[in-house]
């Protein structure tokens, strides 16, 4: 019998023909879909943006970094060519011929793993500056090395984290060179309709049915959560939106993990078109950079020993359907051809522990790893 030709082409097909012809593109699949989007640039080059003052101007894959720096821009993976869940196979046939020539982007600090002792000295000598009133609390992270050849397994991953973490945002990302895979839990900003959705995710406990009560977390899980509520609370009142919705804090399931989480809503009417300026206010909120903000942020350059880049920046589609859904970038890697770096952090407050601290960096590591490890 004759084998016939499937009349269309998957999404995971067409992140394949995008990474062999080296194209700019951005696949992803928002929580609670199956319908995975690939976003892909004809030119090559993505787009460079100052700031997000015109927001709602903007259509495409947004990418935004922990801090801006030479190498390291907010950028917009433009939506020559949207395909969502598939596409024909002509179109596909479009893909494989258009292959644009591989530059060098911008080189940053090659990653740097960090070994376990290190990692607890820096957080001792957090702790010493909490205890000195010099912070209130400060997120560090750590890059962990994963050594391995995983180019040509991008979609397979793409593939099975969108089946692992059906209620996180699902991404892969390709632009010079950057190219970046994750499934990250923590929503930053979704607008739809002139409605306006945040959220404060900070605490995080192993998934175990007793944690599901809010009860059974202890006084440092809470204060951790409390101060990124309390942020977002104070940036609302300095746009003088005192009239939103609050729900929480709950636990929330995110993979093998529980977070406590609490969500704000409001009419973005009264914004008018300030609606990318609260964003960038909210960015980075102490779920992912400490308090008080600016002074944590400075210390976080001096204490870590690797660029962040976009661990713990935000990303995704603005303006694709009408919608912005913007996400933090956590649960995620950056991909070598050698290698994978993958990013995992934690906040630590007065009453943090270093083992425990360590600990949950490597349980956070496994939403990966434990993905990774099954492509054999």
């Amino acid at each position: 019998m004759q084998k016939v030709e499937p009349a269309v082409k998957s999404v995971t097909e067409a992140i394949s023909a995008c990474l062999q012809n080296n194209l700019t593109f951005a696949a992803y699949q928002l929580p609670h879909s199956n319908e995975p989007v690939i976003v892909i640039q004809h030119s090559e080059g993505a787009k460079t943006i100052d700031n997000l003052s015109e927001l709602k101007k903007l259509n495409g894959f947004l990418v935004a970094p922990f801090q801006k720096t030479a190498c390291n821009s907010m950028f917009l993976i433009q939506p020559d060519y949207v395909y969502k869940k598939e596409l024909t196979n002509e179109e596909f046939e479009h893909l494989q011929n258009h292959k644009v020539p591989y530059v060098n982007g911008s080189v940053c600090k090659e990653p740097k793993e960090l070994s376990k002792p290190e990692y607890l000295k820096k957080i001792n000598k957090i702790i010493d500056a909490i205890k000195e009133n010099k912070f209130d609390k400060v997120v560090l992270s750590r890059v962990k090395l994963y050594q391995g050849e995983y180019l040509d397994k991008i979609t397979l991953l793409f593939s099975r984290l969108c089946a692992s973490y059906p209620n996180a945002f699902i991404y892969t990302f390709s632009a010079g060179s950057h190219l970046w895979i994750g499934a990250t839990p923590e929503p930053l900003a979704y607008i739809e309709n002139g409605s306006f959705t945040t959220a404060s995710v900070a605490g995080t406990r192993p998934f175990m049915p007793e944690f599901l009560d809010i009860n059974q977390w202890n006084n440092k899980e809470r204060e951790e959560q409390s101060y990124v509520t309390w942020f977002i609370r104070g940036i609302l009142k300095e746009y003088q939106l005192n009239n939103y919705n609050q729900t929480g804090p709950y636990t929330k399931k995110a993979g093998n993990l529980l977070h406590l989480r609490t969500d704000f809503s409001f009419d973005t009417s009264r914004l008018k078109d300030k609606v990318g300026n609260l964003i960038e206010s909210l960015h980075p909120t102490p779920a992912v950079c400490g308090m008080p903000k600016e002074v944590t942020k400075k210390f976080i350059n001096d204490i870590e020993s690797h660029e962040r880049e976009y661990y713990s920046g935000f990303l995704g589609p603005v303006g694709i359907d009408k919608t912005i859904s913007l996400f933090v970038n956590l649960r995620c890697m950056k991909v070598f051809s050698d290698k994978l770096a993958l990013y995992v952090g934690g906040g630590i407050t007065i009453d943090s522990v270093p083992e425990d601290e360590w600990q949950e960096t490597e349980i956070k590591a496994d939403t990966l790893l434990t993905v990774i490890r099954s492509l054999g």
